[in-house]
């Protein structure tokens, strides 16, 4: 048997465009988040490279202090 839904049929009706309204709204943040998150990826990744290249920098200059290079001078005649 079945129950006629005379009236929550009609409130559905009438929520369609409002549900339609949100769900486009979300979608449009969801764009904006993705591109955000994908502009402090690239950021973060930027980062760490300059770190890096700011590392290997000072690696490279304490091995100079330790272990100097060694400086031959030539004798005069």
């Amino acid at each position: 048997m079945k129950i006629p839904h005379t009236e929550p049929e009609n409130e559905e009706i009438q929520e369609l465009p409002e549900l339609k309204s949100k769900l486009e709204t979300l979608e449009t943040m969801l764009v904006e988040l993705r591109h955000i998150i994908g502009h402090r990826r690239t950021m973060l990744k930027n980062a760490d490279k300059k770190l890096q290249e700011f590392q290997d920098m000072m690696n490279a200059m304490i091995m100079e202090e330790e272990y100097p290079k060694k400086r031959y001078f030539f004798k005069e005649d």
